[in-house]
């Protein structure tokens, strides 16, 4: 039986010993060069590897670190793999990943300052660099969150305080607003807006979702006329969230003009830029914002494209203070007036979380080591690959790409059989044949998600299923794009496609 000392780990040779361990089990399985992005287990079989008791007594903790590794790395989708091009898991950078070790010995809760003081000042000073990036002034703020959806949530409360009055947080949404307040986002938007809407209590039907361009971009004039509608019909307009990079495509909304109608009406102006809020920046392609800075709050969430480990999401917004006046409470426990300085900074007076772990630190780490241009050039690394892949489908007669443009790093497109290329677009995108082709590109990721050699997901647009290749990882080259490609014509082979 190990003694409680030796599973503690509690003198600094033993926690030495153990974490040097930890740090090559763990390097050997990130540049261990695997060849498989998944092992391929199954859901039954994954359930069947973790199925037992809870422990009653401990063991050895290299023996737990064994385990790990057979069940737990083994069976981890291997997000740093070059041939992994996911939804928005990025290959994490080592110097952030590093960076985790330090944020969690320390333990600080950044939810207050006398819980973890230099933690505090630290996220301040990135939230400040955040903001000068997107172009607030110097009333701006913000918070770092768990991840975009929260940031969003938050985002849409202060669109409600503001439409509805100051006392609303202590009396509730009055009477004469029930059921009447409206947010207008794309069709493209995110989920997390009409499950903010739920949690606000104002319900999903709040939102009024405005219609995309073939550019998958929202259709402004459709902004400004069902705006206009809902006003003469007694309903009362709250918020626009615009998003730069959507899910699906990648496609950034019409900021500018998107902004103007939200000036017109007098309604809040959110965007929602969790993915594309990385092009601040990106030395090249900055310019793609353009109107970020007449928001008057943003998400950006750095561990989607700035390859920080999760999580990591951000809320900024232009005027602080309405943000304090959104969450501001004082607990018995935590009364300024009993504190040496009454000025210290509490984050849970700016955020619905409370107890929180130091999540800047890793951010901090990255752009002290690499500065803003080192980050931006992985930005911009990763847009050049995916213009690659881009150019490689529209070369190959067996690949039909979808009409939306790049803008982000995610390029969608799907599998032709020869079938297929022998009928007009038109007849691939109705009836029959585009039930078959649907059923082609699901039965080809799957082949190639089982087999390993790379990971990608399938989408639904409309109503064609799409191969969404999204490139998180600062390391995927040319070379990786140009042979998951041939990989999926051979897979398409083998099935008789």
């Amino acid at each position: 039986m190990r003694t409680p000392d030796a599973s503690l780990l509690s003198s600094r040779a033993r926690a030495a010993r153990f974490g040097r361990r930890v740090l090559e089990v763990t390097l050997d399985e990130i540049y261990g060069g695997a060849r498989k992005t998944y092992s391929g287990a199954t859901t039954a079989e994954l359930d069947r590897l973790f199925d037992e008791p809870m422990p009653e007594s401990g063991r050895d903790p290299a023996a737990v670190l064994d385990e790990c590794r057979r069940k737990v790395f083994r069976h981890s989708m291997r997000v740093s793999h070059p041939r992994i091009f996911g939804l928005f898991n990025p290959a994490p950078l080592p110097i952030a990943a590093f960076a985790e070790l330090p944020a969690a010995f320390l333990n600080q809760s950044v939810d207050a300052w006398k819980a973890g003081p230099a933690a505090t000042h630290l996220e301040v000073r990135l939230i400040r660099w955040m903001n000068d990036l997107i172009g607030f002034g110097p009333r701006a703020f913000g918070v770092f969150t768990s991840g975009g959806g929260v940031a969003n949530g938050i985002a849409l409360k202060l669109a409600r305080d503001r439409v509805s009055g100051g006392r609303v947080r202590k009396t509730g949404l009055p009477g004469k607003l029930a059921g009447k307040l409206r947010v207008y986002a794309s069709e493209q938007a995110h989920f997390s807006i009409a499950r903010s809407l739920d949690l606000l209590g104002l319900g999903e039907s709040a939102l009024v979702r405005i219609e995309a361009d073939e550019s998958m971009k929202m259709r402004v004039d459709r902004l400004a006329d069902a705006i206009a509608r809902d006003r003469r019909r007694g309903l009362v307009p709250m918020a626009v969230v615009a998003t730069a990079g959507t899910t699906n495509t990648g496609n950034l909304d019409p900021l500018r003009a998107a902004a103007a109608v939200a000036k017109a009406h007098a309604l809040h102006f959110h965007v929602d830029a969790a993915y594309g809020g990385a092009l601040l920046f990106s030395n090249r392609f900055a310019s793609r914002l353009d109107g970020l800075d007449l928001a008057d709050s943003v998400t950006i969430d750095p561990h989607k494209w700035l390859f920080q480990p999760f999580s990591l999401g951000g809320l900024f917004v232009r005027d602080g203070p309405r943000l304090n006046r959104g969450f501001r409470i004082e607990p018995g426990y935590l009364k300024k007036d009993l504190e040496a300085e009454a000025d210290r900074l509490d984050f849970y007076h700016y955020s619905l979380e409370g107890s929180r772990e130091f999540r800047g630190l890793k951010l901090w780490f990255t752009l002290k080591a690499l500065g803003r241009r080192g980050l931006g050039r992985l930005v911009d690394a990763t847009l050049d690959v995916t213009r690659h892949l881009e150019e490689q489908v529209r070369r190959l007669d067996c690949f039909e790409p979808f009409h939306a443009p790049v803008e982000c790093a995610i390029f969608c497109f799907r599998y032709l059989p020869a079938w297929a290329r022998r009928l007009p677009p038109s007849e691939r995108s109705s009836g029959a044949a585009l039930q078959r082709l649907n059923r082609v590109q699901v039965r080809i990721q799957q082949r190639v998600e089982r087999g390993g050699f790379a990971w990608f997901p399938t989408i639904v647009i409309g109503r064609a299923v799409h191969f969404r290749f999204g490139v998180f990882n600062y390391l995927t080259g040319n070379r990786d794009v140009d042979a998951v490609l041939m990989h999926i014509r051979r897979t398409a082979s083998s099935l008789g496609f």
